[in-house]
């Protein structure tokens, strides 16, 4: 499947923006490229090929070797979040969890450059796959992807080693949000009439990383903007175990 992923990244995005046209009309994305360089990176990690600290070794070295640094992160996210959303199995989730570690343990790429901001982009509920104005996802391949992506992300979530880690630490908020998109929305909303995209991504974070939400709920001192079906029982912004049972309660309404 990885080479498969990659291909689809090669022909994909990537030769729409960085490829070249031949004689014959056809057009490509040249081999020797930087962004075909990291292609090849992600694809031997997500095959085994590779560790995922000399995966990242060769990541820093090969975008820190350039002149324009900030285009080639964004491009390494957009494949990153991409393989992210595409990989259902944990194996390769987690080798992109233990990549993303060792990345920002490099010392001149520790603050993860344009990072964060893809993916806040990346984490705007199914209805951003379907939405997608050049190629949108079925509902079915929106649910699939938006379990994927928060499987990665409740895995990190819980990866000790990222909690050290000020950019990648405390992600158990995503899920959070993940949470309250999913099961505090009423039918009248938009989200609310497609939980059956949202509930199997809510559903990840339970199996994966219970304790990290329990004890950000237990904690109570965060806050996130209720959706109505909490607001309307009272409830308001805390994230406490109050609405952490409520959580619960409805998973079960839906079935898990």
């Amino acid at each position: 499947m990885a080479s498969e992923w990659a291909q689809s990244q090669r022909e994909g995005w990537l030769c729409q923006l960085y490829g070249k046209d031949s004689v014959d009309d056809t057009r490509s994305l040249p081999s020797d490229s930087v962004q075909s360089k990291l292609v090849t990176i992600l694809e031997k990690l997500l095959s085994n090929q590779t560790t995922p600290k000399d995966a990242a070794t060769e990541t820093a070295s090969l975008i820190l070797s350039q002149e324009d640094t900030e285009t080639l992160w964004n491009n390494l996210w957009g494949l990153y979040l991409n393989a992210a959303e595409t990989f259902g199995e944990e194996q390769e989730l987690g080798a992109l969890v233990d990549y993303i570690v060792e990345l920002a343990s490099v010392p001149d790429a520790s603050g993860l450059p344009e990072f964060s901001m893809n993916v806040t982009e990346s984490c705007q509920g199914p209805e951003r796959y379907l939405a997608n104005l050049s190629s949108p996802a079925t509902p079915d391949a929106a649910k699939t992807a938006w379990k994927n992506i928060n499987t990665f992300s409740a895995l990190l979530a819980k990866n000790q080693n990222a909690q050290k880690i000020p950019v990648l630490a405390g992600w158990a908020r995503l899920g959070v949000l993940t949470l309250v998109l999913a099961l505090e929305q009423s039918p009248s909303t938009r989200q609310g009439q497609n939980v059956e995209l949202h509930a199997p991504a809510a559903a990840q974070w339970f199996r994966i990383s219970r304790e990290e939400i329990e004890k950000l709920c237990n904690n109570g001192t965060d806050r996130f903007t209720p959706g109505d079906l909490w607001a309307n029982r009272g409830g308001g912004e805390e994230c406490d175990n109050t609405r952490l049972q409520f959580w619960r309660s409805r998973m079960g309404e839906l079935g898990y």
